[in-house]
């Protein structure tokens, strides 16, 4: 591999947080997708059109709020991807510490130390936090959730498998044609979208990072579903509704 290349490709995997080889995995599925970013091909056309809405004397105003979009949306992703840094960064620190402690103290500080560990890491870094029991026990015999209602961000329907993503390290299963199902994307996140066939997100609304990007790729995304995480499975059936925020959930 030309060295200017694996360079660039370690500088990806330093800021998304992930191995080498999870990123080279990632490049091959993209090669294979060839898929191409469309806002970067169709900006200067988007602007031109924009700006003919405009009389010529609104011109200038209507500059000026564009960039304020522009200043908006930088502003945004820096945040978020600072945020997604400190969290790394949190991460290596505390596994430094846990092996300090664990070369120069009893077992019963060990015993302590990793304790509190997990149970202030369960809610967020967990990879595959317990699943609830959605099925409900009727006379008829189990009934289990088959549909979920949040905010349409992204329009259009498709059906394909999901693919639960609990934490960044879990990105190098992702495979084109599956329906990504997240917390939120974060910026470090976006150069996955162009393989998702649909995208359902925790939390959020039509304004969240993942909703923007699905709009731009022409994906079909739901936001806002707290529990979709946890109801839906890895390689279920999943219809995903943009026009009303509906997933549905295949019955087997």
């Amino acid at each position: 591999m030309p060295i200017k290349i694996h360079q660039q490709l370690q500088n990806l995997a330093d800021a998304i947080g992930l191995e080498m080889k999870q990123i080279l995995q990632l490049s091959v599925e993209m090669a294979r997708k060839n898929a191409l970013r469309p806002l970067e091909q169709n900006q200067d056309t988007l602007e031109k059109t924009y700006l003919e809405h405009f009389t010529l004397d609104d011109r200038p105003k209507a500059q000026e709020i564009l960039e304020l979009g522009r200043a908006s949306h930088r502003l945004r992703d820096d945040d978020n991807i600072s945020l997604d840094k400190i969290r790394r960064e949190l991460s290596r620190a505390e596994a430094v510490a846990e092996k300090r402690i664990k070369e120069k103290s009893g077992e019963e500080l060990k015993t302590l130390f990793a304790g509190d560990r997990h149970r202030g890491r369960n809610k967020s870094t967990s990879q595959h936090p317990p699943l609830p029991d959605n099925a409900l026990r009727t006379p008829l015999g189990p009934i289990s959730t088959r549909q979920l209602q949040g905010q349409p961000a992204s329009p259009g329907i498709v059906t394909a498998p999901a693919r639960v993503i609990w934490n960044s390290h879990e990105l190098a299963d992702f495979r084109s044609g599956e329906i990504l199902i997240c917390d939120a994307i974060d910026p470090a996140m976006t150069f996955i979208v162009p393989l998702a066939a649909g995208i359902v997100e925790r939390r959020g609304g039509m304004l969240i990072h993942g909703a923007i990007i699905a709009r731009e790729y022409g994906i079909p995304c739901v936001t806002g579903i707290p529990d979709a995480a946890s109801i839906i499975r890895s390689g279920d059936q999943l219809t995903v509704d943009g026009y009303l925020g509906l997933v549905i959930i295949s019955q087997k």
